[in-house]
C-alpha cells in the first residue's frame, strides 16, 4: 500500500473518530498498521488471531468505541465465526479494512489458483454471513467509503467490510 492510500485511510479515521485501530499484520496493509502504530491519535492494539481480533474490537464496540480492524483477505476468512456472532448476534459497530489478494490485478506472487480461492471464496461468503460490503479499489473513492462505511456500521449496529484492492492496494 503506497502513502497516499495509508494518509487518506488514517485521516478519514480521524474525521471519523475511529481511534482504536485492531490489527492483525501482513504484507500489504503493513505499511498502514505501521504508520497507525507510530500516530499518537490511535490506540494501536496487535492480535495473533483473527478471532480474538474480532471479539476484542466487539467488546470494544459495545462498550462504545469506535474501531477499526485491519487485516487480510486470509484473516477475514479465518475468523467468519467471530464475524458472524458480531453481527447476527452481538450488533456491534465494527469497520473492517481487509486487503483483497485475489481480487484482479493481485500481482503479489501467490500462486494463481490460490489467488482464485480467495476471489471465490470472500463475496459469497460475507453475502451468506449477511455482511455488508464494498470493494473499494480506486484512490478516487477511498474517503468516500470509509466514510459511509463508518456511518453504516454505526447505523446498521453492524461490522461493514471494506475489501481494499486495485490502485487502493497495489
Amino acid at each position: 500500500m503506497d502513502q497516499q492510500s495509508v494518509q487518506v485511510i488514517i485521516e478519514t479515521l480521524k474525521e471519523e473518530g475511529v481511534d482504536l485501530a485492531v490489527t492483525l499484520p501482513e504484507e500489504p496493509t503493513f505499511s498502514l498498521t505501521e504508520a497507525m502504530r507510530e500516530d499518537p491519535f490511535f490506540q494501536a492494539v496487535t492480535v495473533a488471531g483473527e478471532g480474538n481480533g474480532r471479539a476484542f474490537c466487539a467488546g470494544a464496540a459495545l462498550g462504545g468505541r469506535r474501531v477499526v480492524f485491519v487485516t487480510g483477505i486470509a484473516g477475514l476468512l479465518v475468523g467468519t465465526w467471530a464475524l458472524s456472532q458480531m453481527g447476527m448476534v452481538y450488533g456491534a459497530p465494527i469497520l473492517i479494512l481487509a486487503s483483497y489478494r485475489g481480487d484482479f490485478g493481485d500481482h503479489s506472487g501467490i500462486p494463481g489458483s490460490q489467488l482464485l480461492m480467495f476471489k471465490q471464496v470472500a463475496e459469497p461468503l460475507l453475502g451468506a454471513l449477511r455482511v455488508p460490503y464494498r470493494v473499494v479499489n480506486q484512490k478516487a473513492n477511498l474517503k468516500r467509503m470509509i466514510q459511509e462505511g463508518s456511518f453504516a456500521c454505526q447505523d446498521y449496529s453492524h461490522p461493514i467490510v471494506l475489501l481494499l484492492s486495485g490502485e487502493v492496494l497495489w
